[in-house]
């Protein structure tokens, strides 16, 4: 499985306060906004946003709408505990949350399947820790 295409989500994430909050003032095309800027936080190097201009135009441009668009959805989504900004960056704590705890499943599996091939003399030339990388 590729993983830099992969997380998970509640299949009734609509029903978030939070969520709610955003789609009454952005009705379901705030929803759909939120995710397309979580599965782009996905899919960057530490899963945050930098708000540098050219960004700002990409996610417009996909949205299709304009930056000065995307920067008060993006405070909103600050405003309703959605997102964190720090800095020149936002990013989703749950998306976090999500992330490490799929990373962790995924460790363990591999640190199993390592015992087990150990087990039955099988020659693994790799040691669980990197099987990360």
């Amino acid at each position: 499985m590729n993983d830099a295409r992969y997380f998970t989500h509640d299949d009734n994430a609509r029903n978030d306060p939070k969520i709610k909050a955003l789609m009454k003032k952005y009705g379901v095309e705030g929803y759909g906004r939120f995710w397309i800027i979580v599965e782009t936080m996905r899919a960057t190097r530490g899963q945050k946003i930098n708000i540098k201009e050219y960004v700002l135009e990409s996610l417009a441009e996909e949205m299709k709408c304009s930056t000065d668009e995307i920067k008060r959805f993006l405070d909103d989504c600050v405003k309703f505990d959605l997102f964190v900004k720090e800095g020149d960056f936002y990013y989703s704590d749950s998306l976090l949350e999500r992330l490490s705890y799929l990373k962790h499943l995924r460790t363990a599996k591999q640190r199993g399947a390592y015992a087990m091939h150990e087990k039955y003399g099988h020659n693994i030339t790799k040691e669980p820790d990197d099987l990360d990388q």
